[in-house]
């Protein structure tokens, strides 16, 4: 394996390079190789490597993962990496990594992690890419800008950075409380905002709260309810029960007093007199 200090192939190895926008564009020859680069000089630079003929490996932060047809991966030129290639046809599109992270903040740049099989977002990209590769004799250098100026766009579709489970709680609290006065709210639906199971941010609850998403939704409603219930004495026990999402007096009455051991009506009654509901 060649060892270099420069994350840029040589010419020796490029078909095509082409300035385009804030990025450049590079075609590699279909030549097989295997590099390990140790960068002495910082660049600010991401690269994205398409595959669209044959295979490779790429290695970098701990992380290894095959590139096959039609797949592509971040590299980072300011780290060790190490990218083998087998016979076959090649994009290099380099981007500076603050005007990705500042267009598309939140967007998983994890490096080596192959991309464009799962994610549907993904294989928008890698389908951009591919193309790209294959128009490299008919696209000028006026479409190769506008081209760059896509797939940069298209980055924002890629999956999300992983989160650490407080912070996906935070998310799910905010959300839960954004929404808590719509009687049509699903646990499903604060999930599927973060684009996670709702077993999954259950679970994350239950490790974080002690609470799955459903009790801690209906905890927060019957909270918002008895605080309405002694500060709108106009309005009736169902009109409050239903903008708190609980379409049934009964059914809320008895969610009610199994949470503040009493009934809706004595807890107003008791509120207005000014005594304290324990």
């Amino acid at each position: 394996m060649e060892l270099t200090h420069v994350a840029a192939p040589p010419d020796s190895m490029l078909e095509r390079a082409v300035r385009a926008g804030p990025g450049e564009l590079l075609w590699l020859g279909d030549a097989p190789f295997e590099v390990r680069c140790e960068p002495q000089h910082a660049t600010g630079l991401l690269k994205i490597v398409a595959v669209a003929e044959g295979e490779g490996v790429v290695a970098q932060g701990g992380r290894r993962a095959i590139l096959r047809e039609g797949t592509f991966a971040w590299i980072q030129s300011d780290a060790p990496f190490e990218l083998s290639m087998s016979r076959g046809r090649r994009l290099l599109l380099r981007l500076p990594l603050s005007v990705v992270q500042q267009r598309h903040p939140g967007v998983d740049l994890r490096t080596a992690v192959g991309r464009g099989e799962e994610h549907a977002g993904e294989r928008v990209v890698a389908g951009l890419l591919r193309q790209i590769l294959r128009e490299s004799a008919s696209l000028s250098e006026r479409d190769c800008v506008a081209a760059v100026g896509v797939v940069l766009e298209a980055i924002g579709m890629c999956g999300r950075a992983p989160e650490l489970p407080r912070a996906r709680v935070e998310r799910a609290l905010a959300e839960i409380e954004l929404r808590l006065g719509d009687p049509a709210l699903q646990p499903a639906d604060i999930a599927r905002a973060q684009g996670v199971s709702r077993r999954y941010l259950d679970g994350v609850m239950a490790e974080q709260l002690g609470s799955s998403l459903a009790a801690h939704i209906r905890r927060r409603r019957l909270e918002r309810a008895a605080s309405e219930l002694s500060t709108r004495p106009d309005d009736t026990v169902f009109e409050i029960a239903a903008r708190w999402g609980f379409r049934d007096t009964s059914h809320f009455t008895r969610l009610f007093r199994g949470h503040f051991a009493t009934t809706p009506a004595a807890y107003r009654r008791a509120a207005l007199d000014g005594l304290s509901i324990d």
